[in-house]
């Protein structure tokens, strides 16, 4: 009975074919599941990206303005201290990038290529006021990731004293 394949042989085989479907099975079930977490990472490691270069870089140059910017970021060159941005720059970044008509051109000078919203707010006493906010043209899909940042707002403009201001600026895709 050298080639037939025996009662055992034949069990043994279903048996494995049985394990290695349930271990297929169980696997791609988890698949969507884990493709939806790698998106979200990495849409809050852009949001995150995005907060950073608004709060903790000076722009390019450091003093721009809208005749010249390179890239926009808000701190405050003056002091150079972490988180806090300069009121002038955000005044440059409404006047100069109202959104949605310069949605376009700030999306290239942050250098993004995804959809996003800011919100940049001051807090006068325990009032917050928004000074800044830009949505996209037209906002496709869902908010998947909002970040906030506190920061210090120098804004010499409306409070000649140097009084720092709270603040925050929220960034969301």
């Amino acid at each position: 009975m050298k080639g037939q394949m025996t009662v055992e042989y034949l069990i043994s085989f279903m048996i494995f074919v049985g394990v290695i479907g349930y271990i297929y099975i169980s696997y791609s079930a988890t698949i969507p599941a884990f493709t939806g977490e790698v998106v979200k990472e990495h849409t809050r490691s852009r949001a995150f990206q995005l907060s950073e270069l608004l709060v903790n870089d000076p722009g390019e140059p450091e003093n721009w303005d809208a005749s010249i910017v390179e890239r926009i970021g808000l701190l405050d060159e003056s002091s150079n201290k972490q988180n806090l941005i300069s009121g002038d720059k955000v005044d440059e970044l409404s006047n100069n990038f109202p959104c949605p008509a310069q949605y376009d051109n700030l999306m290239k000078k942050l250098g993004m290529n995804e959809t996003f919203s800011i919100i940049i707010s001051k807090y006068v006493g325990e009032t917050r006021q928004t000074i800044y906010t830009c949505d996209p043209p037209a906002f496709i899909g869902t908010i998947n990731v909002t970040i906030v940042r506190i920061v210090a707002l120098n804004d010499t403009q409306s409070d000649p004293s140097g009084i720092l201001k709270p603040g925050e600026v929220i960034i969301q895709m």
